[in-house]
């Protein structure tokens, strides 16, 4: 390829290229913004939003209750933490990921 091609083809190689990273199909758009409850998706904003890490859920979990962490899933806007109590019984702990709430 001579330079004069070049010349003429690259600046309709850069547009071309950069049409084409400006199109987003529809599809990955509906993926990125689903409802992260549903752990089909993860919208940014979701994570920007909290204030509660599943860290600190934990430790919370485990001040307020005495017991063992078993399990800890993070479920989009809330933590659900499973524990051993110091009875002996299994309970599940929802964390509020924006306050920290538990129930």
């Amino acid at each position: 390829m001579n330079t004069i091609t070049l010349k003429r083809t690259l600046p309709a190689l850069v547009l071309a290229l950069l049409l084409g990273l400006s199109i987003q199909p529809s599809s990955a758009r509906e993926r990125w913004h689903e409802d992260p409850v549903m752990g089909q998706g993860f919208a940014p904003r979701t994570v920007a939003d909290r204030r509660v890490t599943l860290a600190q859920a934990i430790e919370s979990v485990q001040r307020a209750t005495g017991g063992k962490v078993l399990d800890a899933k993070d479920l989009g806007g809330e933590y659900r933490i499973k524990v051993l109590t110091r009875s002996g019984e299994i309970r599940v702990v929802f964390v509020d990921a924006q306050t920290g709430a538990m129930r």
